[in-house]
């Protein structure tokens, strides 16, 4: 199928020999019923010893998972941070989880798409240590696991909502590129959000694509007095966000790994994690209630990462290690997710 990606999409190499196979670790790993039936089809030694290292999943979800056990390891994780299944039977062996992740296929309304999730440092470092800005591409893929793929507006009937979500979202994509100051941008966004709340709210997809053309072209009205003072725009919500983190088991599997990446300029580096994580994550429809919430949500995103990038001081592990963390907690831990969007009112 016809997926729209970032470009660094096709760059990415899973290698568990480079970053631990973090994701073999403290995670739910999901196994879909199609691959239950492959393992149950294997020769019944090896079947027995699959077959009894899995327990029942999530409703929603798959209805298989890996039982990691009391060390909270997959059981075939083998000494050489590579895959024992894998290795034995083939990548078409992978569950969902694992054939999948970091990627996230989404489809809105009949149009793929296809992102990495910067939870992986693997996928983070292709970000992260680019000297250019992100360029979107359409590339023809073979996908498997279709139960994995996110699915919005796809039924009949709902055309419009699939069309007004795919422009707010390329026009957020086409604000955080503009050639202003970064702080510029994110003002316009926000200003852009807002106005397209009453044309949603009205239906009046015409009114949408005319903001959508001034905004995205850096017209518009921007707001004023907008800095990237975190605890100035936003009180209380560091604070807040610290419980939810510190309960978050998946961040005991991250580890600072080498990287050879060169650091860009600082505000390259951010405008390249803001437009992934605009595109991963859906923005603006990723939280609850309006557009303009969303964005400050955003906003509020962008000022994390923003300590994240800076505060090591030209680090690089130490960089990725923080996107690592933030994303980690947007992308999987729906309660810090709650939590951010109680605290931006």
């Amino acid at each position: 199928m016809l997926c729209l990606e970032p470009d660094y999409v096709k760059e990415f190499i899973c290698d568990g020999q480079r970053c631990g196979a973090q994701c073999c670790r403290l995670w739910t790993v999901f196994v879909d019923g199609g691959t239950y039936e492959k393992y149950k089809g294997l020769p019944q030694e090896k079947s027995r010893e699959i077959l009894k290292r899995l327990v029942h999943g999530e409703e929603g979800q798959a209805p298989w998972a890996w039982d990691f056990g009391q060390e909270k390891v997959c059981h075939f994780l083998r000494d050489d941070f590579l895959c024992g299944i894998q290795k034995e039977h083939g990548e078409g062996f992978l569950g969902s989880t694992c054939a999948i992740y970091p990627r996230k296929p989404v489809n809105i309304g009949g149009n793929c798409q296809l992102s990495l999730s910067m939870s992986c440092p693997l996928a983070a470092e292709l970000v992260l240590f680019r000297d250019s800005p992100v360029e979107f591409k359409w590339r023809e893929r073979e996908l498997s696991h279709a139960e994995g793929w996110q699915e919005i507006a796809c039924r009949q009937g709902e055309e419009g909502v699939a069309a007004s979500c795919l422009l707010l979202q390329d026009t957020g994509l086409s604000i955080l590129q503009l050639r202003l100051p970064l702080i510029e941008r994110l003002a316009a966004l926000l200003a852009y959000l807002a106005e397209a709340d009453k044309a949603v709210e009205a239906g009046d997809f015409e009114q949408l694509l005319q903001l959508s053309d001034n905004y995205g072209h850096g017209g518009g009205q921007r707001a004023t007095g907008l800095d990237w003072q975190l605890d100035k725009h936003f009180p209380g919500l560091r604070e807040a966000l610290a419980l939810p983190e510190s309960k978050n088991q998946h961040l005991q599997a991250l580890h600072r790994i080498k990287t050879k990446g060169a650091l860009p300029p600082p505000e390259l580096m951010l405008e390249n994690i803001l437009v992934s994580e605009y595109f991963v994550e859906l923005f603006p429809c990723t939280l609850g209630g309006t557009l303009e919430h969303n964005g400050k949500a955003f906003l509020a995103l962008a000022m994390l990462y923003k300590e994240a990038i800076e505060e090591p001081l030209g680090d690089s592990s130490e960089i990725l290690y923080n996107v690592n963390r933030i994303s980690t907690l947007m992308g999987h831990d729906r309660e810090w997710q709650e939590t951010l969007s109680k605290n931006i009112s």
